[in-house]
C-alpha cells in the first residue's frame, strides 16, 4: 500500500438524467435521483481515490455501506460526491462520504473498501462460483 493515508480526499459528480432516476432503476416510482445511482457515485469516487495510488495487480472492492439519502435531486441537477479516508486498518480503508447538489445535502455516510490482489481475488471468486454450480446440480 503506497501513498494511501488518512485525510486523502476525492471528488466526482454526475448529472441526474432519466436513466439514473428511481423510476428508471426501479428503486421507487418518482423521477428523482435514485439511491442506487447515489451509491454508484459513492463507490466510483472512492474507487478512483484508491486506484490511482495502488500498485499493478492491486484493486479495491466495496464491502460496507452505511448511507443516508436525505434529499431528492431532480433531473438536470448536478450531484457532487466527496470521500475522505478516515481510517486504515491493514487492507480495510474507511471513507466518510458526503453527497450534495446546488440546494444542499443529498446524502452522507460511510463506505469501506478492502485492498485486494486482483489475481488472487478472481481465483477465489471462480472457485466459489464452481463450488456453487456443482452443489446446485446435486
Amino acid at each position: 500500500m503506497g501513498m494511501i493515508s488518512v485525510g486523502i480526499t476525492n471528488e466526482a459528480s454526475m448529472t441526474v438524467t432519466k436513466d439514473n432516476t428511481a423510476l428508471a432503476l426501479v428503486s421507487g416510482a418518482i423521477d428523482v435521483f435514485a439511491t442506487p445511482a447515489m451509491i454508484s457515485l459513492i463507490e466510483k469516487t472512492a474507487t478512483e481515490c484508491l486506484q490511482q495510488r495502488l500498485s499493478e495487480g492491486e484493486s479495491s472492492v466495496g464491502t460496507y455501506l452505511e448511507i443516508k439519502h436525505s434529499a431528492p435531486s431532480v433531473i438536470g441537477s448536478e450531484v457532487f460526491c466527496k470521500v475522505e479516508i478516515t481510517e486504515i486498518d491493514r487492507s480495510r480503508i474507511v471513507f466518510d462520504v458526503k453527497v450534495w447538489d446546488a440546494a444542499g445535502e443529498v446524502g452522507s455516510g460511510r463506505h469501506d473498501r478492502f485492498l485486494v490482489n486482483k489475481e488472487r481475488f478472481m481465483k477465489k471468486a471462480v472457485a466459489r462460483a464452481e463450488k456453487t454450480t456443482h452443489s446446485a446440480l446435486r
